[in-house]
């Protein structure tokens, strides 16, 4: 009997440990344990047709939700998703450095329009045509300083930012929100291969993030090709968020 007892004591508690690992490979799990506020406000900067506003929307059913995207047919779609959801507010959009137009490339696969050129070698990383140029459009740009200013808004809980290639621009213009650490969690996503023409390297979101007081928390989906590091996911967070969060867990040990 007590073999019986022991193997299944051990069952559990990989399930526990598999769980746990689970949990913190899925960032947006990660992000649901770093935001504890009931009503957070969440900026989805680059909402392609409304992937990730589901997800959060799940996650955090009192969110407000500002989803911006450029590409009409895209934000048709978005829309048409969140049409009778009052929580979730789509903005037709690129979000930029600065706020006014610019110029949309529109590739041969939407997830991959920019507001940066392709790059010829993105091919050799992602695939040939995907990130091949049909058309470009002008879209209106905002900086989140200004769109927060117009709207007052005062504080962002969560700021996704997936704008293929160009997510150092929206941090430009969001620099006097980061300044004052306005925005609690970051969630950003930084291609190393190259692909876009003017696109940063990965160091420029760590020195600039570490200098406005945002501490990298933990890299997901991570992509390699060929045994190259390409792209990967990171979660930055306010230092004073993080320092209440390791405040917490440490209490939750202590117990």
């Amino acid at each position: 009997m007590s073999k019986l007892i022991r193997r299944t004591v051990r069952k559990l508690l990989a399930r526990t440990r598999w769980e746990r690992e689970r949990r913190g490979r899925d960032p947006f799990l990660v992000t649901q344990r770093l935001v504890t506020k009931p009503e957070p406000v969440i900026f989805d900067v680059g909402a392609h047709v409304g992937e990730t506003a589901a997800r959060y929307r799940a996650l955090f059913p009192g969110a407000l939700i500002h989803s911006f995207e450029p590409y009409p047919p895209s934000y048709e779609a978005l829309r048409a998703a969140f049409g009778a959801d009052r929580r979730v507010v789509p903005h037709n959009a690129a979000v930029a450095a600065t706020t006014g137009t610019a110029k949309l490339r529109v590739n041969r696969a939407s997830v991959t329009n920019s507001l940066l050129d392709s790059d010829r070698r993105g091919s050799d990383y992602w695939g040939s045509n995907l990130f091949d140029t049909a058309q470009e459009i002008e879209v209106k740009t905002l900086a989140l300083d200004d769109f927060c200013r117009d709207e007052r808004i005062e504080h962002v809980d969560v700021l996704k930012i997936d704008v293929q290639g160009a997510e150092y621009a929206v941090l430009e213009g969001a620099h006097v929100l980061l300044e004052r650490h306005a925005v609690d969690v970051i969630y950003l996503e930084m291609i190393m291969a190259p692909s876009y023409v003017g696109q940063r390297k990965y160091h420029y979101y760590l020195t600039s993030l570490d200098a406005l007081g945002y501490e990298l928390f933990d890299l997901f989906n991570l992509g390699r090709r060929d045994g190259r590091l390409i792209q990967s996911d990171g979660i930055f967070v306010a230092r004073g968020v993080l320092d209440r969060y390791e405040s917490g867990m440490r209490a939750a040990r202590a117990t």
